[in-house]
């Protein structure tokens, strides 16, 4: 197990490396502007998160080790009303424009719900944390708002559930053992720890999200140098706690009852509903489905899953943050 884990570890190492130096040269012939090599940058792409998926997948907890969950165990079939649900919203997200607003909508009823059900649970250091964050992502924003980068409806929704969202995902998690939220452990040194990791491990894709002109190249408005290291923060953030902790955590809570003995299976379909329902909500597009959905969205439900929500933070932060330097520089 050592030795896979030796050579998990090698490889990846190795493609880092290589997809690191090899972007970095794209980048330096002004691939953000020329568009040039797009399939090798698909390929290559690929390639690394084929190789970050498997490296975080044979590491981590055991899979085996999630606990048994039971839902509406009082009806013959209660393990498959909250799936049949779950493949409805999956599938209006995919065949509507609206499916992304129900689901929104959904994601916060469900989050309500969550906290007066368990209340008894709640802790008020989870409940500062997530006030703590929400600020953050709420201030991040506003120089993008105010430059109309982003609507004013997503500036306040997002960070307002920030709090209630980052709360429920604790309680899910403890009934899930996905992941974790090493914050509200109380380990704030693996926490820090964690996001470090996160960012180092996705500086690929950071990369590959700039050379795809990502964030465009004409914002002339990002002048300081304080700019591309604090607006990540907005989206690394919000919709990490909404499309990671949350919504992972709890379509693995309604799905896994009906999958008891096929944990594995279970964290894939959740993994992939995450991913390209967040690849979706940036666009019902093709390209957003393949790219923002599956090149970007499942790598960063699959770090969240195999290790936690800094992890997940650390590395949407690093592929926002990578165009936002481009942007500097050039503005």
């Amino acid at each position: 197990m050592k030795k896979i884990l030796v050579l998990n570890r090698l490889a990846l190492l190795i493609v880092w490396l290589l997809t690191t130096i090899v972007l970095l040269s794209m980048l330096m012939l002004d691939v953000r502007v020329t568009n040039d090599f797009a399939n090798v940058r698909y390929v290559m792409q690929s390639i690394y998160v084929l190789a970050l998926n498997w490296y975080l997948s044979s590491s981590g907890p055991a899979v085996g080790s999630f606990p048994e969950i039971k839902l509406l165990p009082q009806f013959k079939y209660g393990a498959w009303i909250p799936v049949v649900g779950f493949s409805l919203i999956f599938a209006m997200t995919i065949l509507s424009d609206a499916g992304t607003s129900i689901l929104l909508l959904l994601l916060m009823l469900a989050t309500l719900i969550i906290l007066v059900i368990w209340r008894k649970e709640i802790a008020l250091v989870s409940v500062v944390q997530g006030v703590v964050l929400a600020m953050i992502a709420y201030l991040a924003g506003l120089k993008m708002e105010e430059n109309e980068f982003i609507g004013t409806g997503v500036l306040y929704v997002l960070p307002l559930f920030v709090m209630p969202m980052y709360v429920a995902s604790g309680l899910l998690i403890k009934r899930t053992g996905l992941g974790g939220i090493r914050l509200q452990e109380g380990r704030y040194f693996d926490a820090l720890k964690s996001l470090g990791w996160g960012i180092l491990l996705f500086v690929p894709l950071g990369l590959f999200n700039a050379a795809s002109g990502s964030l465009g190249t004409e914002i002339s408005w990002v002048t300081e140098v304080w700019m591309p290291v604090w607006l990540p923060w907005f989206s690394g953030i919000a919709e990490e706690v909404w499309f990671r902790l949350f919504l992972v955590s709890l379509s693995f809570y309604l799905v896994r009852p009906l999958l008891k003995t096929q944990p594995v299976l279970a964290v894939v379909i959740v993994v992939l509903f995450s991913g390209i329902t967040f690849g979706l909500g940036h666009g019902r597009t093709i390209e957003k489905f393949l790219t923002t959905g599956l090149l970007f969205g499942v790598p960063m439900a699959v770090v969240f899953v195999r290790r936690d929500g800094e992890h997940a933070v650390g590395a949407h932060l690093v592929i926002i943050m990578i165009p936002w330097i481009c942007a500097f520089s050039e503005s």
